[in-house]
């Protein structure tokens, strides 16, 4: 199923029904401004109506006659050529505005009525005066009307249109700072280690995702038990397993001592006793994996110089061994936060491989610059790409050159750079063998 975003769905569901409730009032005012407006301009074609009969009455039935008289222009208004009117006494025109001359003969029903006149719509209003003969004609263009209801609308919409977009930004604002606080716990969960597993702070977040965090404090604590059992499991196999391996191999120097004479027992016991080394070796790296996984390597200021020169002093004997030529390229002075007891084991590790795995003959380089990067690149047969990613896993072992291992040197090397928050990386070394990359943040 795709993934959609929580953003904008909360977005849609407001800004939506905003959008079709202000068109709906938007068509209800419309509604209700178009009938208001008629109510009130047929209102005034009556008042209208009505003072033009109070106003000529008199002078009609006494038959005497009258005249509108000319017309001030000063009083006339742009608005004026929509209004008209008429007026009869016994069906013969008494007198007219001049905009109803163009009327001619059509007269309009009694009542309100609506009729169209030389391309315009107008709106009528017939009076009649039946005990006097008198009849009473106002019309009034329904463009006025149209214009009003238009200039009504248009101070409804043009607010709108610009209402509308800053509240779905301000919308679009308060979600995204509502989620602020589930995009938090998601960079705080990303940004842990594999082995923090501390639970999350709780306080002052959200109702809505409070089960979720809780549900996620009690996941790493269930983690934390399982992942707890294990080393204490490894830990203690361990070191069941030192005190028999450790009587095994005394025994069998003994009889290799006894069967000095016999090339075909010596050879086998030789053997065994390999065997027994490689499981001791494996033991120990069991328990340092316990001893690291078990504690929390608090980190101090420490020369890490100092630490990379006496590892490669303590490796010079069994390069020597082999007839490898180990040396050093290391910047004096080069400070950085480490763990004492897991940085031997990280830099033994390493150079325990590096000789183990370089031919006789060949040789081993350790630098370290004064950007914090130590690099340690070897002679021997290297590693593939797809090898390059296996290695840092337990129990993996790549090489075929047959030499003993028990497959953890270089996932504690992981896990200890990992505590350290130390970027390591493999690379070929030219023309053959492998360079191990691993980047300090140095100290001033």
């Amino acid at each position: 199923m795709k993934n959609y975003s929580l953003r904008t769905r909360l977005i849609a569901w407001i800004s939506i029904p905003i959008i079709f409730a202000t068109l709906a009032a938007l068509a209800s005012s419309y509604h209700f401004a178009k009938e208001e407006i008629e109510e009130v301009y047929d209102a005034q074609l009556v008042h209208s109506a009505k003072v033009l009969l109070q106003l000529t009455e008199h002078e009609i039935l006494e038959d005497e006659g009258f005249d509108l008289g000319l017309e001030n222009p000063d009083l006339q208004h742009k608005y004026e050529r929509n209004l008209g009117f008429r007026i009869w006494a016994n069906n013969v025109l008494v007198t007219e505005s001049p905009t109803a001359q163009s009327f001619k003969d059509f007269e309009a029903p009694p009542g309100f009525s609506n009729h169209i006149i030389d391309g315009h719509e107008w709106r009528f209003f017939v009076f009649l005066e039946g005990e006097k003969g008198i009849k009473i004609e106002v019309s009034e263009r329904n463009d006025i009307r149209y214009e009003l209801i238009v200039q009504l609308m248009i101070s409804l919409i043009v607010p709108a249109l610009m209402f509308l977009p800053v509240l779905i930004l301000i919308i679009w604002i308060g979600v995204s700072k509502v989620l602020n606080p589930v995009v938090k716990m998601a960079a705080d969960v990303d940004q842990r280690g594999s082995d923090d597993l501390s639970p999350m702070k709780i306080e002052a977040m959200p109702e809505e995702i409070l089960p979720f965090a809780e549900a996620l404090n009690r996941l790493f604590a269930r983690l934390e038990e399982s992942f707890k059992r294990e080393r204490e499991f490894t830990d203690h196999a361990a070191h069941e397993l030192r005190t028999p391996l450790a009587a095994m191999k005394t025994q069998t120097q003994v009889l290799i001592k006894k069967v000095g004479d016999k090339p075909d027992c010596a050879e086998g016991l030789a053997n065994l006793q390999a065997s027994i080394d490689r499981a001791a070796h494996l033991v120990d790296q069991l328990l340092s994996l316990a001893r690291l996984q078990n504690e929390s390597l608090p980190l101090d200021r420490m020369n890490l110089s100092a630490c990379v020169s006496e590892a490669v002093r303590d490796f010079e004997s069994s390069a020597k061994a082999k007839e490898i030529t180990l040396s050093g390229d290391i910047t004096p002075n080069i400070y950085a936060q480490a763990h004492e007891a897991s940085l031997p084991i990280l830099l033994a590790n390493l150079l325990d491989n590096a000789i183990k795995y370089t031919s006789r003959g060949g040789s081993v380089t350790v630098s370290l610059n004064a950007e914090g990067l130590l690099s340690i690149a070897d002679t021997g047969t290297g590693l593939s790409d797809t090898n390059k990613k296996r290695v840092f896993e337990r129990f993996v072992r790549v090489d075929k050159t047959g030499q003993s291992g028990s497959g953890l040197g270089l996932s504690i090397v992981q896990w200890i750079a990992s505590a350290h928050k130390a970027k390591i990386t493999l690379e070929d070394n030219a023309p053959h063998g492998l360079k191990v990359l691993m980047q300090w943040k140095v100290m001033k």
